[in-house]
């Protein structure tokens, strides 16, 4: 810059200096001249001093004129870039001025663009209902955790928690109900494990610990069973009081995985495990699971193929009237007859149908063999007689479950009233209302309902006075010890007094002597069924007994 305003203040010196001695020479040289053309023409001396008054006057006119030229270009110029000057000045305000609320904008912007990374991170790893982080982060944290416990050569503990059947809480009183729940689980986890170890929701109502840096078993331990302590405190949400209970798996690193993924899935074998063993426990993993779940693969395997091949056939259990000791119905019971295994008994392929979803294929199956076999009875058999099926909550739950049963029926051309459909109090109790709603359409249709395992399920007497039943069944608990124990004897009269308060039918499960029989009969039980009357047998031994009655 200042090199700049140097060869300026060059040049302006070098124009200046030229101007002045171009005048100074047009000035003397116009001197000389002037003179001596004065003194050439002039003889006079008073001619000569007006000739010389008249130049100098002409020069001074001519000078004036020059310098009123110069002067004024040059102000000229230095007006127009004054000018010049002041509006790109004005220009540059106006741009410094726009830069400034730019500025603020991209402050602004800068400002939303951050708070929008911070929603995104906070979606991308952590969970929106409870605040716990979620999968992807607790993922991340369980690989550094890993990295950090390698370095340090200790061991860490992963805790898988479900909450056993969550679902009841949903179904039965809202979800808004289950999200509290959720969000008090989350806070009780926490509390418990502190600074002790990394709280993350998986999950629905699938929650997982890293405890990590314990030394032995026995610190792991006592964080299982104060989990456990944490959970058998009172849950009292929107004035409901709860009993809520986890199961949990639990694997351990290093020995039970170098990995994340490892880790998380061999916990979740051990979950399983815990469930299976009556849930409100825990499990270790152990290399024995492995092989357990290898062999329950194969067994979903072989049943997905039963359905597929229909290896299934329906037994029949007679349902005698006590008071003429006719048959009145029968209970048909699935049973698997394995191409290679033999009989497979419904105990062992029923827990697995349901929770495979393969049940309603079966559920379906089971109702078109009953309604196909029912024709055939009916062919032998007179009066009212009628077949029942059992239910699963899944099937009930379906909402293609009464027009799949109206289309079954109306395709086979019986009678609707032949058809029973047999619930748990359980299934019946999940949601009440749908419940009703869903008999009521049977029940309009004509088709009789039974009420299974009657006195065993947490049904209240509110709903059950609802339901439009026609049949409860006493479970054979009740029935078995009946003979020897007088207490036995009056809760099966109650209830037998309490269906009929109710203007129900009462079908006795599980007789297996006449002594059973006969106190059933006193206390005025309508019908029986049992290994007394028969077992579950073919539709063909079935025909045969049935002829005998």
């Amino acid at each position: 810059m200042k090199n700049h305003d140097r060869d300026l203040n060059c040049k302006a010196n070098n124009y200046a200096f030229k101007i002045a001695i171009i005048y100074a020479a047009v000035s003397i040289l116009w001197i000389i001249a002037s003179d001596y053309a004065l003194n050439f023409i002039s003889t006079s001396t008073k001619l000569y001093s007006i000739l010389s008054m008249l130049k100098g006057a002409f020069f001074v006119t001519i000078t004036a004129s020059l310098l009123y030229i110069l002067i004024r270009n040059k102000l000229y110029t230095l007006y127009v870039s004054e000018n010049r000057l002041q509006n790109a000045l004005d220009n540059l305000q106006k741009t410094n001025d726009e830069l400034a609320q730019t500025k603020e904008k991209l402050i602004v912007q800068y400002k939303k663009l951050v708070k929008n990374q911070e929603k995104v991170r906070e979606l991308a790893y952590f969970d929106t209902l409870t605040g716990l982080p979620n999968r992807n982060h607790f993922l991340l944290m369980l690989e550094k955790f890993i990295k950090e416990a390698a370095f340090k050569g200790q061991q860490l503990a992963l805790i898988y928690i479900d909450i056993d059947n969550f679902g009841k809480i949903n179904n039965t009183l809202g979800h808004e109900t289950g999200d509290i729940v959720l969000r008090e689980i989350a806070n009780r986890l926490k509390q418990t494990i502190g600074e002790n170890g990394f709280v993350a929701r998986i999950t629905g109502d699938e929650f997982a610990i890293i405890l990590y840096n314990f030394i032995d078993l026995n610190i792991l331990n006592y964080f299982i069973y104060k989990i456990f302590d944490s959970f058998s405190r009172p849950w009292d949400v929107m004035d409901y009081d709860f009993y809520i209970t986890p199961s949990m798996g639990i694997s351990i690193y290093p020995s039970d995985g170098s990995d994340a993924m490892t880790l998380l899935k061999n916990a979740d074998k051990a979950l399983l495990s815990a469930k299976e063993k009556g849930k409100n426990t825990y499990c270790f993993y152990s290399l024995q699971m492995d092989e357990i779940l290898q062999k329950r693969f194969e067994f979903e395997q072989s049943l997905k193929k039963a359905v597929e091949n229909e290896e299934f056939v329906l037994y029949y259990q007679p349902i005698i009237n006590l008071n003429n000791m006719k048959i009145a119905g029968a209970e048909a019971l699935i049973r698997w007859i394995h191409p290679e295994k033999g009989f497979i008994p419904p105990l062992e392929f029923i827990p697995i149908a349901e929770q495979t979803g393969l049940i309603s294929q079966i559920g379906k199956w089971v109702v078109k063999r009953a309604l196909f076999d029912l024709g055939h009875f009916m062919q032998t058999l007179n009066g009212n007689f009628y077949v029942s099926v059992n239910v699963s909550l899944r099937e009930f739950s379906s909402a293609s479950f009464v027009e799949s049963i109206l289309s079954s029926i109306d395709n086979f051309k019986v009678e609707p009233s032949s058809l029973g459909i047999e619930i748990t109090e359980s299934v019946a109790m999940v949601d009440p209302q749908n419940t009703i709603d869903i008999l009521n359409s049977l029940k309009k249709n004509r088709i009789k309902i039974l009420l299974d395992d009657f006195g065993t399920g947490y049904s209240s007497l509110n709903y059950l006075k609802q339901l439009p039943i026609d049949v409860v069944k006493i479970d054979r608990s009740f029935i078995q010890n009946m003979t020897d124990d007088q207490k036995e004897q009056k809760i099966a009269k109650s209830l037998i007094d309490l269906s009929h308060i109710l203007e129900l039918k009462v079908v006795a499960e599980g007789i297996e002597n006449e002594k059973q029989a006969e106190l059933l009969k006193s206390f005025m039980c309508d019908f029986g069924q049992g290994y007394l009357f028969g077992k579950p047998m073919p539709k063909e031994e079935f025909l045969e007994l049935a002829k005998k009655f």
